[in-house]
């Protein structure tokens, strides 16, 4: 696992090249700390940052082919490569390294850019054909590393992340006010935009080509499928409990390749807990997991996790976060939106981040990640409240509909979101949600929890933006032609496929482990299992009101009875408790002086929602604790947003130190 680097020069060869790439390694050598390196040929440089983790002594990078006419910079783990690399020996070609780098080298070199298909792992790279003068930029199928990216007519640079470009000093950091305003409705960004100006970032399952005239053109290699609606090859839940566990297996046996040891994290939660076993079953080793104790009852998971570890008969090393503890959290919060490079609703990504600093201080440079598995089951809130909606649709009357909201379902939701959901699931509003994507998606009512907060809070130009919502509109034009015959859940589940996974959920699993050099794997998005589970008839997925379906048949034969039986929970840090405004914590960034430097806020207002947040009375009522929700995914996106803009825009970050 690395960070890449890739400056191409159109119009001369620049005698600058290795100095910009020089800063753009450092930039991002939080990724790589065990080497780095720079080469180049013609016009076209690479630069490569380390971590070790497979053939630790001669996996160098940037790497040339034997012949020296294909040179590489990789980021990531091919899980196949040792078949991948039998064969290629099979028909004759020669090796240096045991390293998975030298098999992308040698499969490019006899299919060329076939090749991707038979790449069983995650990764972003960038290679160079010297007889031919094209380079090849490629990102994994679902987007589980990253790889952004700018251009104009003297130059194409692309990193692993933003910072890397911006190290350069040949892109001007720039918040991009479209997706500032995307930020707040959909909590990611959407592809390709970045949070910044000129930088985008390739879409997954997608590969750019640069020939030698410096032409750019866009190729997708692979896309998610599901069957049509009714065409399922089997009805029978025993059929696909058997062969889910063997999919799944295999899974995560491949994801154990490694030279070094490799952990887990554990929630406690049926997805890390289930990853965490099949690690146990396929390591030659003792294992190691990582796990977060918040010492605030009202947040702490250890009664969730404990059981598992005991009954695995794992060493369980824990993180300890106080709500009293003495630095407060704000400079995590900044370092951690450092890494991320985006706005953030929530603060979970402060004790992820501070655990991936845990993990690092053990020698552990790999874990297993339950992320993946809410994203091809369905696991959220949204899809029971998907169901609600359309249970609601066959009520004959609006009277029904209401009764329906409003005495069936209070156990999951607030009256006060049952009302927003009776307003946006009204049958024209649904019609012409369905005319943008094709479907009513089942993110949508969480995507407009803060539609009337941005009214006031935002600045006429950053309002207008919400409202024209043109970046989303672009994405679902593309989208939507692929999905008419499938089941409503599967419709959704492809769009999540296509957003909210790459956007955010894998984004953060690979910013914040990655900050600390640590590698995350996630086997739930092996592309052969995630393949296998769109084909499992929805109801496998989501059974009514049951979650992730058939991963919790397959976890009881796994893991112990622990309280709430795996039910899917949020992971909850304390706002009120962690952010102190008596401390002027906030004044750097929420002062009356930042908020009209950013100009992205009405500055009264953002005092108000402040205020409020801090000295309302502690919830009591699910509405109370809703209200409460809502301020603080305002508050901290507000936050977050001026953060970034000071790091970025004004340059206070580290990145911009050895401009």
């Amino acid at each position: 696992m690395c960070g890449i680097n890739l400056y191409i020069q159109f119009t001369k060869q620049d005698n600058n090249a290795s100095q910009f790439l020089r800063r753009m390694n450092h930039a991002i050598q939080h990724r790589g700390p065990d080497a780095q390196d720079i080469k180049h040929s013609n016009n076209v440089c690479m630069g490569h940052v380390r971590l070790s983790i497979i053939d630790i002594d001669a996996g160098q990078q940037p790497m040339w082919s034997n012949d020296q006419r294909w040179l590489i910079s990789y980021n990531g783990e091919i899980y196949n490569y040792k078949q991948l690399r039998q064969q290629l020996k099979q028909q004759g070609l020669q090796f240096r390294t045991q390293s998975d780098t030298e098999v992308i080298l040698n499969l490019f070199q006899t299919e060329g850019i076939q090749c991707l298909q038979k790449l069983r792992g995650m990764f972003a790279f960038s290679i160079y054909d010297k007889q031919t003068g094209t380079t090849f930029v490629v990102r994994d199928r679902q987007g589980i590393k990253p790889l952004f990216y700018s251009h104009n007519d003297s130059f194409f640079i692309a990193s692993s992340e933003c910072k890397g470009i911006f190290a350069s000093g040949l892109v001007e950091p720039k918040l991009n006010r479209s997706s500032v305003a995307s930020f707040f409705k959909y909590q990611f960004s959407i592809s390709p935009n970045s949070l910044f100006e000129q930088i985008n970032e390739l879409a997954p399952g997608h590969y750019l080509k640069i020939d030698s005239t410096n032409q750019i053109t866009t190729y997708q290699y692979w896309d998610l499928h599901f069957p049509n609606e009714g065409d399922y090859e089997s009805l029978d839940e025993s059929y696909w409990l058997t062969q889910f566990e063997i999919e799944f297996d295999t899974a995560c046996k491949l994801h154990t390749v490694a030279d070094v040891p490799i952990a887990s994290y554990l929630s406690g939660g049926i997805d890390s807990s289930e990853t965490t076993y099949y690690l146990k079953q396929h390591s030659k080793k003792n294992i190691k997991s990582f796990s977060i104790h918040l010492c605030n009852p009202n947040s702490d998971e250890s009664y969730a996790y404990k059981p598992v570890a005991e009954h695995l008969n794992i060493q369980n090393i824990e993180l300890h976060l106080h709500d009293e503890r003495s630095q407060g959290y704000i400079n995590d919060f900044a370092n951690a939106l450092y890494h991320l490079e985006q706005p953030q609703r929530l603060a979970v990504d402060i004790p992820h981040f501070l655990l991936s600093d845990l993990v690092q201080q053990h020698q552990t440079k790999v874990v297993f990640s339950g992320d993946g598995a809410d994203e091809i089951f369905g696991g959220y809130d949204c899809y029971r409240q998907d169901l609600m909606r359309i249970t609601g649709n066959q009520m004959q009357s609006l009277e029904e509909r209401q009764n329906l909201y409003r005495n069936e379902y209070t156990q999951y939701f607030a009256p006060i979101h049952m009302e927003m959901l009776l307003q946006l699931h009204e049958h024209k509003q649904q019609e012409k949600v369905k005319k943008c994507f094709g479907t009513y998606p089942a993110w949508f009512d969480f995507w407009h929890i803060l539609d009337n907060d941005v009214k006031t809070l935002f600045k006429p130009d950053l309002y207008k933006l919400y409202l024209s919502d043109h970046q989303m509109r672009h994405l679902a034009s593309h989208l939507k032609p692929n999905i008419s015959h499938w089941h409503v859940l599967n419709q959704s589940l492809y769009l999540e496929a296509k957003m909210r996974l790459p956007g955010w959920i894998l984004h953060k699993s690979d910013r914040l482990s990655m900050a600390h050099g640590v590698e995350a794997r996630v086997p739930f998005l092996d592309h052969k299992l995630v393949e296998f589970c769109a084909r499992i008839p929805p109801q496998f997925k989501l059974n009514g009101m049951d979650e992730k379906y058939l991963l919790k048949q397959l976890a009881k034969k796994h893991l112990p009875t622990i309280p709430g039986d795996y039910k899917k929970r949020g992971f909850y840090t304390p706002i009120r408790e962690w952010f102190d405004p008596k401390h002027n914590e906030f004044e750097e960034y929420l002062s009356l002086a930042a908020l009209q430097q950013s100009g992205f806020f009405n500055e009264i207002e953002v005092k108000k929602l402040q205020n409020d947040l801090f000295t309302r009375p502690l919830p009591q009522t699910l509405d109370d604790i809703y209200i409460q929700m809502r301020n603080e995914w305002m508050f901290l996106l507000i936050l977050s947003t001026q953060i970034l803009f000071s790091q970025f825009e004004l340059k206070k970050a580290p990145c911009f130190n050895d401009i």
